[in-house]
């Protein structure tokens, strides 16, 4: 290759990293964006906590508001940990999935609303997403 050919690969591909840092800036400031949410909806998920402790008629509901608490937090984590590392842990997808689902037959823990059929399926989902975290939890 000629020393004029070399130029133009080069500026060629500054200009795709060029690029590529302009995308990751622009989406690193859209997940800040989901960052600061999420912390209000925390906030907001904790006082409503509170005063539901002093009002509660049924327990499921203050524990089910408690578990998406927890949803909050785990998916506030796994975006810190995405910022910091430009990557996400598929054990903590897992943890949220897990706690959305025992979330889900807490709320539903009458069974009016389910079938069978949506019961086989959350327990398999359930079971599913348990043996995963068990073989990916361990990296």
């Amino acid at each position: 290759m000629t020393k004029m050919e070399d130029e133009r690969i080069a500026r060629y591909t500054h200009i795709h990293k060029l690029f590529r840092k302009s995308l990751e800036i622009s989406f690193d400031i859209v997940v800040m964006l989901f960052l600061f949410f999420i912390l209000y909806l925390t906030v907001y998920s904790i006082y409503l906590n509170f005063r539901l402790t002093y009002k509660v008629t049924d327990p499921k509901l203050l524990i089910a508001n408690i578990l998406v608490t927890i949803i909050l937090i785990e998916t506030y984590r796994i975006l810190i940990i995405y910022l910091r590392q430009h990557r996400v842990s598929m054990s903590h997808i897992l943890e949220v999935g897990i706690v959305a689902l025992v979330q889900k037959l807490i709320v539903a823990s009458d069974f009016k609303e389910l079938d069978a059929l949506k019961l086989f399926a959350i327990g398999g989902l359930l079971f599913v997403l348990g043996y995963l975290y068990t073989k990916i939890g361990g990296e």
